[in-house]
């Protein structure tokens, strides 16, 4: 598929498929004709998962909790 398809398809701009297409992070490669033909789409898989929580005074305790 195309390049401008993939980024649709991933909810990015193609600013940011084509920066992953420079990066090598696809797998893509441009024809002669300039096109860039992404061949499979990679599925996202969540590598990680970040949590935060911050208590500010002692009064709020009891906020983090919930």
């Amino acid at each position: 598929m195309k390049l401008s398809e993939y980024a649709k398809q991933m909810g990015v701009t193609y600013h940011t498929a084509y920066r992953w297409f420079r990066n090598g992070d696809l797998n893509a490669e441009q024809l002669p004709s300039g096109t860039i033909v992404v061949h499979k789409p990679e599925e996202s898989v969540a590598k990680g998962i970040a949590i935060y929580a911050r208590v500010s005074s002692a009064h709020q305790r009891a906020d983090l909790d919930r």
